[in-house]
Formats: C-alpha cells, structure tokens, sequence
C-alpha cells in the first residue's frame, strides 16, 4: 500500500482481546482449592424431629450396686426392643420391653423388664450429632424361678448421645445412675455405670 494508506483499527495485533474480552475476576481464581461441602439432605435436616416414629433395640450392661442387697436379681438389662415417638424437635418418648430365659438344675427360669421413658436431645435437627439425657422408670424381675419373689421397681438417670447417619437411621450410647426397689424384701439398692448401648430407625 502507498504512504497514504491508513491502517484499519482494531487489528489482533494492536488489541489481543479486541474480540476476547479478559477473563473476569469475580471468578475463582486459578488453583484454587475449595473445602468438601459438608452432606446434608435437601432440606438440610441430619437427624429426627417432631412426629417420628422408631422401632429400637438397645443393649444394656449389669450395673454396679452401691446400696442394698447387690442386683444379683436385677431385671433383665441385656437387651430390649422398643418403640420411640418424637414429641418435639427435643423431647424423644421411649418404650422398652425385655424378656430372658435361664435353665437351672433342669427347669426354665424366667425375667422380664419394661420401662416407659423420655430423652432429650440437645442441638438441632440440623445436627447429626445430639447429647441427650435419660430418665425411665419401669417393672421387672430378674431371672428366676419365682418371678414375683424377685419382681421390683427400677428407675435410671442417664447422660449420652445419639448419633444420626440419616434422618432415618442412628445409634445412640449412654451411662446411668439407677434405683430397684424389690417388692419382697423393701431394700432399695443404688446403681451406678449403667451402660447401655442401642440403635433406632426412624419413620
């Protein structure tokens, strides 16, 4: 071209992003590395609330008497299975019933145990992980040959936690102070380091 030409604008070479704008900076930056979200639900509920129903079983150990008479004829404290009702986003109504059977010198011995109780869960359905406390009272009779010689009143305060894999699923542990008041002799004996251990599914 002559010395009069002029040179058209916007050449690739005068502008490298005449026709690719910038990336923007409002983006992530490059090699950034983002932190796991933590899973929920949709709805971002983790554990039980108001107006579930479970279907449990728990698994409990001898307790250790402190007063009394020992618990050589505690009720039954092995295992239960029961139900649960969520009453609120906290408060967790329990029903438990256990049965045990024995053989001595040939004959069949018999225990049973069945309690009503509540638990109450801290935090919030939005946790999977809830510290709870126990109270139950109940009936029962430990393994023998005469029930009602062995039948007594059991009560138990309890500290734990329940741990939720899903709104529907969970296991929970606690440790307990007790009392039993036999019918037949009147001497009530204390307990302590009940455990218990259970798991509970949720509808």
């Amino acid at each position: 071209p002559g010395s009069g030409t002029t040179k058209p604008a916007n050449q690739p070479n005068d502008n490298p992003y005449a026709n690719n704008p910038p990336p923007s900076n409002t983006g992530d930056k490059q090699g950034e590395v983002k932190p796991a979200a933590k899973p929920v639900s949709a709805d971002g509920i983790l554990s039980a609330q108001k107006g579930a129903f479970g279907v449990r079983a728990t698994f409990g150990g001898q307790g250790i008497g402190l007063a009394g008479r020992g618990t050589a004829a505690a009720p039954v404290d092995t295992g239960s299975l029961g139900f649960s009702y969520w009453g609120s986003d906290q408060f967790t109504l329990l029903f438990d019933v256990g049965v045990g059977l024995g053989i001595s010198g040939g004959g069949v011995l018999f225990g049973f145990g069945a309690t009503i109780g509540m638990d109450y869960h801290f935090r919030t359905s939005a946790d999977a992980l809830r510290p709870l406390i126990n109270v139950q009272v109940g009936i029962g009779s430990g393994i023998a040959s005469d029930i009602g010689n062995a039948l007594q009143l059991t009560a138990q305060f309890a500290g734990g936690a329940e741990y939720f894999f899903s709104p529907s699923f969970s296991i929970s542990g606690r440790i307990g102070l007790g009392l039993r008041l036999p019918f037949s002799s009147g001497s009530m004996t204390l307990t302590t380091f009940t455990p218990a251990a259970g798991a509970a599914w949720y509808f």
